[in-house]
């Protein structure tokens, strides 16, 4: 019984020293897409709280094995309309092990473009010109393993994140009448979810 249970304790440490060297593909191009939900942390100029459902698309080339530089767009879509947003933006995306599971980071900068309005008879907010748009996601990467090597073509990814939004130029209007247009600067927390081709 002891040597079975020996053999079953090698087999797994040989199956999990082999999974852990799985790495994700490298030195080609690299696409993520993924869903994210953020809200803002701060006291926005109109004391609006925004919540948004992100969609996202990154496609961009690995210099090497642990980092890329990619082109990506997000579509912000805000509950009540008023702050939905496109921001177009470039990022830096580092692995830091060269494993199956691995820690990233993504750093970005761009500009945001407004979509909409609020609707409502009492108060509408509307961004009539977007501005820049940053920001930090802190995250894991699991590789898929390859049935054919041990280079992995796709991944799943985890992670939270800070997004801030300068809007250069938001209006409220309160019953029809327009009570001034003010910058506004958003600071987002996100948690979202990725897949890596």
């Amino acid at each position: 019984m002891k040597k079975i249970f020996l053999l079953l304790v090698a087999v797994v440490a040989v199956v999990t020293m082999q999974a852990q060297h799985v790495e994700f593909k490298w030195h080609r191009a690299y696409g993520v897409a993924g869903y994210d939900f953020s809200t803002n942390i701060n006291k926005l100029t109109y004391e609006d709280k925004a919540t948004f459902h992100d969609f996202y698309a990154i496609y961009g080339w690995q210099i090497r094995k642990e980092s890329g530089i990619g082109l990506g767009v997000e579509y912000k879509m805000d509950v009540t309309g008023g702050y939905s947003q496109l921001p177009v933006f470039v990022e830096v995306r580092s692995h830091y092990l060269r494993s199956q599971l691995t820690p990233f980071t993504s750093l970005y900068a761009g500009y945001s473009f407004p979509l909409g309005m609020t609707g409502g008879t009492d108060k509408v907010t509307h961004i009539l010109k977007g501005g820049a748009t940053w920001g930090l996601n802190l995250g894991v990467r699991y590789a898929i393993p390859n049935n054919f090597g041990k280079l992995s073509k796709y991944g799943i990814s985890a992670y939270v994140g800070y997004q801030g939004i300068f809007m250069d130029k938001v209006e409220l209007i309160e019953e029809g009448q327009i009570q001034n247009a003010l910058r506004v600067l958003m600071q987002n927390v996100k948690f979202g979810i990725g897949f890596n081709f």
